[in-house]
């Protein structure tokens, strides 16, 4: 059997229309393709009746699509997700995970990808951009060359940047040291906001202090504007929640990724025992 590797994209299929997602969809819907999406949340597909179907599965979702991109949270729910799309999808459609999680799955998936004639590219999304409109993230991805070359019309669609990092995986460990930075910044920067608090130094001098010499980065601008105005109401401490749970997600991937490297991080380490309480006691504040 002759697989067609270099065919255009005209169908793309996408799963997870959180925060992300469904930045992305926004962004893909402006293409000439279809477009076919899934979400476990009816009212997160609510937003794009009309645009685009609706699958009631994922395997709706793999028969229809050319390419199906994945952006749920973690290891276990992108599994999850392929064990329903490998079956369903045709031999020659393309598979770009954005979710962050560790190179070893994602090789382990494009092993399993490639016994069905599908290929796999793990593609994990940063945002660069604060915009309600247009591509908005830096999309490394890992695979093939002859791959990436296909998919990057769907890409360039939501992403001010892109590149290939190397081979599966090299996209997932480039993004993973990423967020170490983020994460630490995030940290630094509350445990700064505290200790001028507790100092008696009102806190906008240090964001405007650290805003002009280059040292505030827009997610500790975030989070020390949360510190010193938290809005009203009780949803945004869910939000502090989330973003618990994935900074811990995330410094786990650094640690056991700096881990297999024979070059463990303390940091990483460290940056993982803490951030649930630090980003917490934003909200408790």
């Amino acid at each position: 059997m002759t697989i067609d590797m270099t065919g255009e994209i005209r169908s793309v299929g996408f799963v997870g229309l959180g925060d992300m997602g469904a930045k992305q969809v926004r962004e893909i819907a402006k293409l000439p393709v279809t477009l076919t999406l899934f979400d476990m949340r009816a009212q997160a597909m609510e937003a794009f009746a009309g645009r685009a179907t609706l699958a009631s599965s994922l395997a709706e979702v793999g028969r229809a699509s050319d390419l199906v991109g994945i952006c749920v949270q973690d290891d276990e729910q992108v599994n999850a997700c392929i064990d329903e799309l490998l079956p369903a999808m045709k031999p020659g459609s393309v598979i770009l995970i954005h979710a962050t999680i560790s190179p070893d799955t994602v090789q382990a998936i494009a092993l399993r990808a490639e016994e069905r004639g599908i290929e796999v590219m793990d593609a994990p999304v940063t945002r660069t951009r604060m915009t309600q409109d247009g591509p908005f993230v830096f999309c490394p991805m890992g695979g093939e060359p002859s791959v990436n070359a296909r998919v990057q019309p769907i890409v360039d669609s939501f992403a001010t940047h892109s590149l290939l990092a190397g081979p599966h995986g090299a996209a997932m460990a480039l993004k993973i040291c990423n967020n170490l930075v983020s994460w630490c910044q995030i940290i630094v920067g509350l445990e700064s906001v505290k200790l001028a608090e507790a100092a008696g130094v009102p806190v906008k001098h240090l964001t405007d202090l650290m805003g002009t010499n280059g040292l505030l980065t827009p997610p500790m601008g975030i989070f020390a504007g949360l510190w010193t105005s938290p809005p009203q109401g009780d949803g945004w401490r869910q939000g502090l929640a989330i973003h618990a749970a994935l900074g811990e997600k995330d410094l786990k991937l650094a640690e056991e990724l700096a881990s297999r490297m024979g070059s463990p991080s303390a940091l990483a380490t460290f940056a993982r025992s803490i951030v649930r309480e630090t980003v917490l006691d934003v909200g408790r504040h």
